[in-house]
């Protein structure tokens, strides 16, 4: 090899090294945030005793806590009722068991708001 093709060879195995380097210091970087985040611990939004960190909204629902679990009783010829939490959380995981009469209109909602104006006229 003579001497320019030795630089040539050089200056592309030192753009790839760079790009290498590049692409690994990314990658841990990256992985190192992600740990950083995965290492914080849960937090539980029920502690399976109170409704502290909760509040009721809307209609005239009772929440109780029983054997661990909220449950929820409606009241006849009232507006829905709505148990929301006191936070609002933004990247969330959600585990729950949900149980329902199959003959009411209930459900889980994520990320909805309430308004104290807002009046469904029916």
């Amino acid at each position: 090899m003579n001497k320019m093709q030795t630089r040539f060879k050089k200056g592309i195995d030192m753009k790839i090294g760079l790009k290498r380097y590049a692409r690994t210091f990314l990658v841990v970087a990256l992985l190192s945030s992600y740990c950083a985040i995965a290492a914080e611990p849960w937090k539980d939004l029920f502690d399976g005793k109170t409704l502290n960190g909760w509040e009721q909204k809307g209609g005239q629902a009772k929440y109780t806590v029983e054997d661990g679990q909220i449950v929820g009783r409606t009241v006849l010829n009232t507006d829905n009722s709505f148990l929301c939490t006191k936070q609002f959380y933004s990247d969330f995981i959600l585990e729950v068991d949900f149980k329902v009469d199959p003959q009411l209109n209930s459900g889980v909602q994520i990320r909805s708001n309430s308004f104290p104006e807002y009046k469904a006229e029916w």
